[in-house]
């Protein structure tokens, strides 16, 4: 289990470590990528390109998904962390826009849309690798490796981005400060890569291949001829079979996406948009705006374990049930204690939105894992995953710079988080919990 959660875990931390980054210099990347004229409208666009991106994960959640369900998790999960690493590195290498104009902000946009849809099979593809290893009662705990890697990487991006912005001039962070974190992404994908290449795959996924290898046995007991018809045959019943699970599981993954709405924009907009709000409305600097949400990240992080044990205890629906109630609840009062521009008040604030966080975001890995069959889990938990992300996810920081230029409210960005509080709610509240039991290998009812 110690090599499971660890190469599982690490792939995750390298991919929100990049995604990450983007957020935290992305002041920066507004004067590096696009035509110097209203500040507002370079912050825009870049977010803008944050949001794009994600427009190709749900179809890298089904391209990798479906390939995770057919080929084995692993091989999967070393794939995705060699491309997304490498999408991340080239970032760290395009000329800026006084150099090459136009070109600078589309390479950005085609990098960051690679890195997109590599990163679609990651995060389910890791949360569904250790949800298949880990045992009935401690499911929730083990499956926490995934989001509390998560949130390191989030917290070594913010804890990068406030050591530069700390040490460098605002002409050294334009000129070459802005790259370190994109380029640091090589050697931690190649480490991740090593380690994932010596696993070998779950025991749910292997008796499925097991099954398919003792019809194949059968077969080779025929005439040629019939043999190869047989093994045409059972490759379309297979393709069928995978097929009808997918649909059957439909309904289920509806509801998934639902619960991730919450996930995907709370996430985005607490840990992504925060630096920027500081910065933007509270007058904050750039340093102190960074070492605000660094600090949070260390409790959040250290706080997620200690959720998801909590809910191998109390189950998984009552927990994902107070996160929205807690997080609608507290949405206005944190935007204002942000809008004051008090470092110690955000930092208050701010951990105190992510301890109501953590019951979601410790949580949903092992909820969605327990709501999928066998022969769709991957595609099942990286599509509703994928798909929140770009939905609710991706866009969150735009939105919150929208509704404050919108309404002139700094406080505005809080309607968001209500919303998609509201509709992970709606999804919860139709879903059964599945809690302790051991996971499905046909559609669950």
């Amino acid at each position: 289990m110690r090599k499971v959660v660890l190469a599982g875990g690490l792939g995750t931390l390298v991919e929100y470590f990049d995604y990450a980054s983007y957020s935290y210099v992305a002041t920066t990347l507004a004067v590096v990528f696009f035509a110097q004229g209203d500040p507002a409208v370079a912050l825009l666009s870049t977010f803008a390109i944050f949001a794009v991106s994600f427009v190709v994960r749900p179809v890298g959640a089904l391209f990798w998904g479906m390939l995770g369900d057919r080929l084995g998790r692993k091989r999967i999960l070393a794939t995705t962390i060699l491309v997304m690493s490498g999408a991340t590195v080239a970032i760290g290498l395009i000329p800026p826009y006084a150099v090459i104009g136009v070109a600078a902000p589309v390479l950005l946009l085609f990098f960051r849309m690679v890195q997109s849809f590599s990163a679609a099979g990651e995060y389910a593809g890791a949360g569904t690798y250790i949800a298949e290893f880990a045992p009935n009662r401690s499911r929730g705990f083990m499956t926490s490796a995934v989001p509390m890697a998560a949130s390191a990487g989030f917290l070594l991006a913010s804890f990068t981005a406030t050591v530069l912005y700390s040490s460098l001039s605002s002409d050294a962070m334009e000129s070459w400060g802005w790259r370190v974190p994109f380029l640091i992404a090589g050697p931690l994908g190649m480490i991740t890569l090593y380690l994932r290449y010596r696993l070998e795959e779950t025991p749910y996924f292997r008796e499925v291949m097991d099954a398919r290898e003792e019809r194949e046995a059968q077969v080779t007991k025929q005439a040629k001829a019939e043999k190869e018809a047989q093994k045409q045959a059972q490759t379309r019943q297979d393709r069928a079979s995978a097929r009808s699970s997918f649909w059957a599981n439909a309904p289920g993954m509806t509801r998934l996406l639902l619960v991730m709405a919450l996930n995907a924009g709370a996430y985005y907009l607490l840990l992504a948009y925060t630096p920027t709000f500081l910065i933007e409305e509270a007058g904050m600097s750039q340093s102190d705006s960074s070492m605000v949400v660094t600090i949070s990240l260390v409790v959040f992080t250290l706080m997620i374990p200690f959720a998801a044990r909590f809910s191998d205890r109390i189950g998984r629906k009552r927990a994902l049930l107070a996160a929205c109630v807690g997080l609608m609840l507290f949405a206005y009062p944190m935007m204002f204690i942000f809008s004051l521009g008090s470092m110690p008040l955000a930092v208050l604030a701010l951990v105190a939105a992510l301890a109501i966080f953590t019951l979601n975001d410790a949580v949903f890995p092992s909820f969605f894992a327990e709501s999928l069959s066998t022969r769709s889990r991957y595609v099942g938990f990286a599509l509703p995953f994928n798909l929140g992300a770009a939905l609710f996810g991706g866009v969150a920081p735009y939105t919150g710079t929208w509704l404050i230029q919108t309404t002139g409210s700094p406080y505005s960005p809080a309607l968001f988080l209500i919303a998609v509080a509201l509709l992970s709610m709606v999804g919860v509240l139709l879903s059964k919990d599945r809690s302790r039991r051991n996971l499905p290998t046909e559609v669950p009812r």
